[in-house]
């Protein structure tokens, strides 16, 4: 809907090597360029929960990404951290609001984590409707989860009133994912009529990446948080049960944040630490020759709302070899664009890389299939024009006053 204006707030610096940042860039771009205006009030977070929070890195703040952000039309106001604790940088996020509200109307703000749990109130009181972009791993975990540095009882009141309150008053929250649409209405209480399936899109430079059929499947990648519950340890010991049994010729990539020590130590366990290659998280353009120099995505993650990283792999035409967890059979088709095992079947998962480490050719025709399907069903362009559009049926049904 060319002419609307649209206040997003995210509770993470633009530049951190995330799905998450890349994920807000992409969708700020995508209504800019459908023809919106678009203020991003992005937060210059440290990530932590520690007292005293450190200053966030220069580097993560984003500023590479000003100049493309503002020839498309997005205007981006970096919100500072709240000094005690992550779940307080709403307060910062509502003060930057009040002011963007203030100089000009907007058709509605948009959040995403618990950045939005002060933001209703805000919006309300300049006659603004208030969504969400609902893109949490697993709202049914999140919520169960304890705060680091927070008292349980205080902790459940405050997930009440700054996550599960704000989320029912949305008039519109875009899901990523049928499965995300599933955990809104069963966990949260969300009113089924007021959720959009908005699914996330792949930028054309992953579509860039060369991509020929491979001779000899040897290199397996995996990008993103190096954390248990993304499956490094799940990929590190079924890689381990295939070593044992005389699999061999492959080496394992691990590009992404996290703390390197238990990985190494989980390999040793596994008797593949020579096998096992460490690298920093890396930017998009560094990512793209990431993918390009893999054969396979290993990506086994135990809970996904969408999984841009999924995609992104795809787009680049590497199979993914995954679990079939949260939404991830939504993005990746089992036996067609990559093979997925039930959840926590370390077994099954290591059955699945020994096929394609053993079929170069299985791998070529379903790499080729996953970059197909992705870009038939997952664009930016497309993820764009759904958000305006459920913004345009909201404006209509709710006039502002």
């Amino acid at each position: 809907m060319p002419g609307t204006r649209l206040v997003i707030t995210y509770p993470f610096p633009l530049g951190r090597a995330t799905g998450g940042a890349r994920m807000t860039r992409e969708i700020a771009l995508a209504v800019a360029r459908a023809g919106a205006e678009v203020v991003l009030l992005p937060v210059s977070s440290d990530g932590g929960g520690r007292f005293p929070r450190r200053p966030p890195e220069e580097a993560a703040l984003g500023y590479e990404f000003d100049a493309e952000l503002r020839d498309a039309g997005v205007e981006v106001r970096r919100v500072p951290q709240h000094r005690l604790h992550w779940m307080f940088d709403g307060r910062g996020v509502a003060r930057a609001v009040d002011r963007a509200l203030q100089e000009r109307p907007a058709d509605m703000v948009l959040s995403y984590y618990h950045d939005g749990g002060y933001v209703p109130a805000v919006a309300a009181r300049h006659g603004v409707p208030f969504g969400y972009i609902s893109t949490w791993q697993s709202y049914e975990k999140a919520l169960a989860a304890p705060l680091r540095g927070i008292p349980e009882p205080f902790a459940r009141g405050l997930k009440q009133r700054r996550v599960v309150a704000p989320h029912r008053q949305a008039s519109v929250l875009f899901a990523t994912s049928e499965f995300t649409r599933d955990e809104l209405i069963r966990f949260v209480g969300v009113d089924p009529e007021r959720i959009v399936i908005c699914r996330l899109g792949v930028a054309p430079r992953f579509f860039d990446v060369p991509r020929s059929a491979p001779e000899q499947v040897t290199r397996l990648l995996f990008f993103g948080r190096i954390i248990p519950s993304k499956g490094v340890g799940d990929a590190i010991e079924a890689l381990g049960q295939l070593a044992a049994q005389g699999v061999n010729g492959w080496q394992l990539r691990l590009v992404g944040q996290g703390d390197p020590a238990w990985v190494r130590e989980a390999a040793a366990r596994c008797g593949i630490a020579d096998r096992i290659e460490l690298a920093p998280a890396a930017a998009d353009d560094a990512l793209c020759a990431e993918l390009e120099s893999a054969h396979v995505a290993v990506l086994p993650s135990h809970f996904e709302a969408f999984g841009l990283a999924f995609a992104e792999a795809q787009a680049a035409g590497l199979p993914v070899v995954a679990y079939r967890a949260g939404s991830v059979g939504e993005v990746v088709e089992d036996g067609v664009s990559g093979w997925l095992a039930p959840l926590r079947d370390v077994k099954a998962l290591a059955a699945h890389l020994g096929h394609a480490l053993a079929d170069p050719a299985a791998v070529g025709r379903a790499g080729a299939a996953a970059r197909e399907r992705v870009a038939r069903l997952f664009t930016w362009e497309r993820t764009g024009q759904t958000i305006l559009d459920g913004v345009g049926r909201v404006c209509a049904a709710e006039p502002r006053p």
